[in-house]
């Protein structure tokens, strides 16, 4: 059965969702220069209008095709996953808030948005689950791109706050967040994203095997681009979680192979999007 692209209406949807998380985070910016209460109600609200007319997306997506099991394309999964960000931005935000962590989750978000809009209605793919494998290397490979966008999150704001305190910055400036927190938070996220990522690779290896032959990557799947990608990941996050164990890595260091690790995941999901077949 053929991939079924997202329609005019659905498109239109996730391009409201994606103008106002853009506008959100415009407002994020604002609040950095000028801190204030208005700025910060008018971007929430912002959140949640972008998070219910991408829910509507999504939910006229599936009912379009008659299930409503996720993921079945590449839109759903994109979509999806902006979704969960949005969504983990507005819970962080609400139940354990971070200053300033809107403003660097979501341009993520608005990423994750324009690439479902773009692959979804020009390069639609199918996403097979035909086997438990599929599900379990579905499921661990997307927990694990939201994990690392979390780190990568986590991984900026570090920088950027260490950055003004070694230049003893005394701008009013809205803060970014005790280090110590940051840090953890960065270690957190990329430890819970190493692990899912080598659930990912395990079960995606498992499934390679068992189809043999039939596999979309073909007898040469070791030298596909995918892999590799993925293995690039799965080195540079095993390195940033090595950090707490040598001191030199610590800190600055551990923040930037954080943000190259979600690069390159995001990277992997792009690449994904120009094979052809089903992914």
């Amino acid at each position: 059965m053929p991939p079924k692209p997202p329609n005019l209406g659905q498109m239109l949807l996730v391009a409201g969702a994606l103008a106002l998380t853009a506008l959100a985070n415009h407002l994020a910016l604002l609040r950095l220069r000028k801190p204030g209460n208005a700025l910060r109600i008018a971007g929430k609200s912002l959140q949640y209008w972008a998070i219910c007319l991408g829910l509507a997306a999504l939910a006229w997506h599936c009912s379009s095709r008659g299930s409503f099991l996720l993921p079945e394309d590449n839109f759903e999964t994109l979509l999806a996953l902006a979704l969960l960000l949005a969504i983990f931005v507005v819970y962080m935000q609400r139940v354990h808030p971070i200053p300033a962590l809107d403003l660097f989750m979501l341009p993520i978000v608005a990423l994750m948005l324009a690439s479902a809009a773009i692959f979804g209605r020009f390069s639609p793919s199918l996403y097979h689950t035909d086997s438990d494998w599929s599900w379990a290397h579905r499921i661990s490979t997307f927990g694990s791109a939201i994990a690392f966008a979390v780190a990568a999150a986590g991984g900026g704001m570090y920088l950027i706050a260490s950055a003004r305190l070694r230049r003893k910055d005394p701008s009013p400036a809205t803060p970014l967040g005790n280090l110590e927190r940051l840090e953890r938070i960065t270690h957190t996220a990329a430890a819970s994203g190493f692990a899912l990522l080598t659930i990912g690779m395990i079960t995606g290896v498992l499934r390679i095997l068992q189809q043999g032959a039939n596999t979309r990557l073909g007898p040469h799947w070791i030298a596909s681009p995918k892999i590799w990608l993925a293995l690039g990941v799965w080195i540079v996050y095993a390195l940033a979680l090595h950090t707490p164990i040598n001191p030199a890595m610590r800190g600055r260091r551990s923040a930037v192979l954080s943000i190259v690790g979600f690069c390159l995941m995001f990277g992997t999901l792009i690449a994904v999007q120009f094979m052809p077949g089903d992914h």
